[in-house]
C-alpha cells in the first residue's frame, strides 16, 4: 500500500489540471456521462495516473466513505482526490462505473479537483 500523504506520489499538475477541467461538462446543456467517463479514463490511463500507487485498501476503507457520501469531497485533500480517480479507473470498466457511480460523485470530485488547480 502506498502512503496516501505522500505529494512526490501525485500525477503532474498539468494532468490534475486537465482531469479538473472536465468539470465544465456537468454545465454543459448536452451533459453526457458516458462521454465524460470515456475522456477521464483516457487521460487517466494515457497519463499513467497515479498507476504505480497502490491505493486499494484507502480505497476499501475511506473511499467507500466518499462514494456513498459525496459532499466529504468538497474538503478531501488532493491525495484523496487522486487516490479515488486511480483506483475506481483502475478497478472497474466504464460499465461498471457508470452503473455504481452517480455523476454527482464525479462532479464533487472534479468541483474539489478545481481547487488545486
Amino acid at each position: 500500500m502506498s502512503n496516501i500523504h505522500q505529494l512526490n506520489n501525485l500525477p503532474k499538475q498539468d494532468t490534475i489540471n486537465l482531469i479538473a477541467s472536465y468539470k465544465v461538462d456537468f454545465e454543459s446543456d448536452y451533459f453526457d456521462y458516458h462521454q465524460l467517463l470515456e475522456k477521464l479514463q483516457e487521460v487517466i490511463l494515457r497519463g499513467h495516473f497515479m498507476d504505480q500507487e497502490d491505493n486499494a485498501a484507502w480505497m476499501s476503507h475511506r473511499g467507500n466513505d466518499y462514494l456513498s457520501n459525496p459532499k466529504l469531497f468538497a474538503h478531501a485533500p488532493l491525495t484523496y482526490l487522486c487516490a479515488f480517480l486511480s483506483e475506481i479507473f483502475k478497478k472497474k470498466s466504464l460499465t461498471e462505473i457508470e452503473k455504481s457511480v452517480a455523476p454527482i460523485v464525479f462532479n464533487e470530485v472534479l468541483t474539489r479537483l478545481n481547487d488545486f488547480k
